[in-house]
């Protein structure tokens, strides 16, 4: 065989195709690097939304239940509660001596509303808010009963329910919720402080003249 046909046959053994210099315009299917993104993009860290929804709704429903079934309570003497007058009373003795029965009116109200709020995920910074407040009222008017609650006079229960309250003024309601495409859910950072401070000014009113 002549020497030129070996050094041919040898060199078609190493290169089956030609060999090309790819340059950084050369444009690849982007299925072939799919593989690698998916690897690098660290999904694994990031949160699963539909965890965090389902963890809302349960502090949702557990807020909104127990607020709601004290307003009526207040309102109506459901479930062995005092009703609107007997709530008047006890607010009297909490340090409320002007308008109680209007005081528990409003009282009643906002925990029912709130509640059912909450709990269907609808204007959920503004219900939160209210309900924060009304927790907020009664940490303030128990303050000096001490922490615990014991003999009736602490404050520990009210002032669990007002942080779960305010967690939610800032969260909002989550996925699960009627609130899809409303502004406070894109933003809830500002509108969950302009909901805190109006249900702040409405407490520090209630304190004011009712006191």
């Amino acid at each position: 065989m002549p020497l030129t046909s070996a050094r041919a046959l040898a060199g078609a053994a190493w290169i089956p195709y030609p060999s090309r210099v790819t340059s950084q315009g050369d444009d690849y299917p982007t299925s072939l690097l799919s593989g690698v993104e998916d690897a690098t993009s660290g999904d694994d860290d990031q949160p699963r939304q539909g965890g965090l929804g389902f963890g809302l709704l349960i502090l949702r429903i557990g807020l909104g239940v127990i607020m709601g079934a004290h307003g009526l309570q207040h309102l109506f003497g459901a479930f062995g509660g005092p009703g609107v007058g007997g709530f008047a009373h006890v607010l009297e003795m909490l340090g409320y001596h002007k308008q109680t029965t209007l005081l528990s009116w409003i009282t009643g109200i906002t925990e029912v509303a709130g509640g059912a709020l909450v709990i269907v995920g609808l204007f959920t910074p503004l219900a939160a808010a209210g309900l924060a407040g009304i927790a907020a009222n009664i940490v303030y008017v128990k303050f000096h009963g001490g922490f615990f609650q014991g003999d009736g006079r602490g404050w520990e229960f009210e002032l669990l329910l007002g942080l779960c309250a305010l967690a939610l003024v800032f969260t909002g309601a989550g996925s699960v919720s009627l609130e899809t495409n409303t502004p406070w859910r894109k933003r809830p950072l500002p509108f969950g402080v302009i909901s805190l401070l109006l249900a702040a000014a409405a407490s520090v009113v209630v304190i004011v003249l009712a006191r």
